[in-house]
């Protein structure tokens, strides 16, 4: 089972005009699910950076 998770109004429409995109780019068809996986894949591959990132946000 997959787990659901939320997103913003803003962040949906970032990953649907990635896969539009990659499609136009590519001529391939790709779900959310795997556009997501990817980038949390290569997000874990430079997790360093990602994680400077919280550093340089101030506190919510």
């Amino acid at each position: 089972m997959c787990p659901t998770v939320e997103l913003t109004e803003a962040t949906t429409d970032r990953l649907e005009e990635l896969q539009a995109e990659i499609r136009r780019e590519t001529g391939r068809d790709v779900s959310k699910r795997i556009l997501l996986e990817r980038i949390v894949r290569v997000a874990y591959e430079s997790r360093d950076e990602v994680i400077d990132q919280f550093r340089d946000d101030s506190p919510s």
